[in-house]
């Protein structure tokens, strides 16, 4: 299920449950391969957690506890993850304040009001797009920075940080390593939406930087009905041999990637006749059973490091985490970490370290308009997972890695 959640995060809640039904995507589900919920071990957990978090700088945990169906499942992860990092530290020095934002705007305003009213210096969350905008001028009007865990760039600014999987920045990379490996031509296929507007603009950016060229780029609007006729027009422009079409962009996942490969290999394109590339949506299990799919490259974090978490995090909760639970789980660290270097001050100057932070999904930092950067390794799909084909950056280097 690694594509819901980047689709839903993009879409804000009401549009995303409405919009994703199909295909709610990795982030939401396991990332590993129990489909086992996580429960907390009998007491123990609970009680750690509880000892551990009594003294120190009060940081406030916004999640959408109560709001039901994924989110709230999720919602309940993130916790746990965070919980977790705080039982790793052993002696954290700081204090959750964890209020629930019931997942809508309003929840979340009176959730960081609550939390501020507690003596909150810092905000981690809250989860959503719609409830950043409406956190961000409760926390700013009391000079409280903001970590929150949405991917739509557009709600970040200086002092509110996204804790999130940019798709920019995975379109980017895995541009950038096909272009430098001599596939220059690339058409596309992207959904009518949010998200895809994201894609296609990464894209077109970054092959315009990079001496690469964008052939064709079909829309498509995300369901079974509607993927056939775009990825038809693409499967044309591939196999005419005028166009030198070198690689395939397909932004979707899940079961709809599955049907626009089935188009594209009746139209006669495979995975052998061109190279695909894909998106974050790809960074789920099903993505290995998909033929269109085999062999082709994406930006992703590395697989150990998602095996490092997911192993963690099960053998204190008893069963394998949605992939947002190890943003929870970076941002508490994170908290904990300037903490310890800055004596319980949370400045813009600490968050945006120009040398980043290591953390369960590998090297990150913030920018000062307050998105992430993040180090990503470019996967390569097999049927038995993904496979490494460019480890991701150690370190950053002056303004990039």
């Amino acid at each position: 299920m690694a594509a819901a959640l980047r689709v839903l995060l993009f879409a804000g809640l009401a549009v995303g449950l409405a919009g994703c039904s199909s295909n709610m995507g990795s982030l939401f589900g396991s990332s590993g391969s129990s489909s086992r919920q996580a429960q907390p071990a009998p007491g123990a957990v609970n009680s750690q957690a509880a000892n551990i978090n009594q003294q120190g700088v009060k940081v406030g945990l916004l999640l959408p506890l109560s709001s039901g169906g994924d989110s709230a499942r999720v919602a309940k992860a993130m916790k746990q993850a965070a919980e977790l990092a705080m039982l790793d530290s052993g002696s954290p020095g700081i204090v959750l304040v964890t209020k629930d934002t019931q997942g809508s705007a309003s929840g979340a305003r009176q959730a960081a009001q609550a939390a501020l009213n507690e003596g909150a210096q810092l905000i981690l969350g809250p989860l959503f797009s719609s409830s950043v905008q409406a956190v961000a001028p409760v926390a700013r009007q009391q000079s409280v920075p903001v970590i929150a865990f949405s991917s739509v760039s557009s709600v970040a600014d200086a002092g509110v940080y996204l804790m999130s999987f940019p798709p920019e920045q995975e379109v980017a990379s895995v541009t950038r390593y096909a272009i430098a490996q001599g596939l220059r031509n690339i058409a596309a296929l992207v959904p009518q939406s949010q998200y895809g507007n994201t894609v296609e603009r990464a894209l077109h950016d970054t092959a315009r930087a990079n001496g690469g060229r964008i052939v064709a780029l079909e829309r498509f609007a995300r369901n079974q009905q509607s993927v056939a006729e775009p990825a038809k027009r693409v499967a044309s422009v591939v196999s005419d041999q005028s166009r030198n079409v070198q690689a395939l962009m397909i932004a979707e996942g899940g079961t709809l990637l599955r049907a626009i490969g089935a188009t594209l290999n009746d139209a006669g394109v495979n995975a052998s006749s061109v190279k695909t590339l894909g998106t974050g949506l790809w960074d789920d299990q099903t993505v290995r059973t998909v033929p269109i799919a085999i062999n082709g490259w994406y930006a992703g974090v590395s697989p150990n490091l998602v095996s490092r978490f997911d192993q963690k995090y099960a053998a204190t909760y008893g069963g394998s985490p949605p992939r947002l639970a190890s943003l929870a789980y970076d941002a508490v660290s994170m908290a904990i970490a300037m903490e310890r270097s800055g004596g319980g001050s949370f400045s813009s100057s600490q968050i945006t370290n120009s040398q980043g932070f290591q953390g369960m999904n590998g090297l990150f930092r913030f920018r000062t308009d307050g998105r992430i950067e993040r180090g990503l390794a470019i996967l390569e799909v097999t049927p038995s997972g993904p496979r490494v084909v460019q480890p991701a950056p150690s370190r950053f280097s002056g303004t990039g890695f």
